[in-house]
């Protein structure tokens, strides 16, 4: 499968670095390169990639995981991983709960690190439009440098979403989606979350529908900015093709300008 990742990213949805299957096909010292590379390529195809196997494995029988077991979890994280996963220890495990407070811990401290998040070096080797890509790296561009805790993007089959999640922005990213299996899809992506919104006829009832969710979900605050990136006409699974500087309030009927 190894020999052939080029192919299997160009086809599929998500890859996973089951590492207990990849230890069968190739030598023990070979694993820590090639998890890097699975990773840094599947970013590079801008599919989603989930990192499994043995991560806490103590934790199975122990309430506290090992140093090296932290270091792997929180290594997968700096690589680029989109999720880390867990088998035995929530499976069988006798503290489920803690093994999961445990590798939430890591993620979010490996979060702060200068060394994540840094973008793709090149393009997206994905058959995507170069539109959708340009806007995607501009907007996550826009709101880092403007210090904005929001990216808002509209998107019918969660691509938009996707493409977001991969330039790994500071602020978070909210997927609003008419689509139910958009919805659940985008929730595996970095950073994302999702949100279902309604049909609408027009991209200020879009926004305005949207920013009326964010402000009664108190996510922000009315004034604040955020970044808004979608496709328009809305309804169509069409390139995107807008980026919005958004002050919230703008759409919203009797909140401050």
């Amino acid at each position: 499968a190894y020999r052939n990742l080029d192919d299997i990213l160009a086809a599929a949805d998500a890859v996973m670095v089951a590492r207990g299957d990849l230890g069968i096909d190739v030598s023990f010292d070979r694993m820590p390169r090639i998890q890097k590379d699975i990773i840094a390529r599947t970013n590079a195809y801008g599919r989603v990639s989930i990192t499994a196997t043995e991560m806490l494995e103590s934790m199975t029988s122990s309430p506290r995981a090992t140093r090296a077991e932290v270091t792997d979890v929180a290594n997968a994280v700096l690589d680029g991983t989109d999720a880390v996963m867990l088998s035995a220890e929530t499976a069988i495990g006798r503290f489920p709960e803690r093994a999961v407070r445990t590798m939430a811990r890591i993620c979010l401290e490996a979060e702060k690190s200068p060394d994540y998040g840094r973008p793709p070096e090149a393009e997206f080797l994905e058959d995507i439009s170069r539109f959708a890509s340009a806007l995607a790296q501009s907007a996550v561009a826009a709101a880092d440098s403007l210090g904005l805790r929001a990216v808002v993007a509209f998107t019918e089959s969660g691509t938009t979403a996707r493409l977001l999640s991969k330039y790994r922005p500071r602020a978070r990213v909210y997927g609003f989606t008419p689509s139910l299996s958009t919805y659940n899809r985008m929730a595996i992506y970095s950073g994302v979350t999702p949100m279902m919104l309604e049909r609408v006829n027009s991209t200020d009832d879009m926004i305005a529908a949207s920013e009326k969710t964010l402000l009664e979900r108190k996510v922000l605050d009315p004034g604040e900015g955020a970044v808004i990136v979608a496709g328009v006409p809305p309804n169509q699974q069409a390139s995107t093709n807008l980026m919005k500087l958004h002050v919230l309030g703008d759409a919203t009927t009797g909140m401050p300008q």
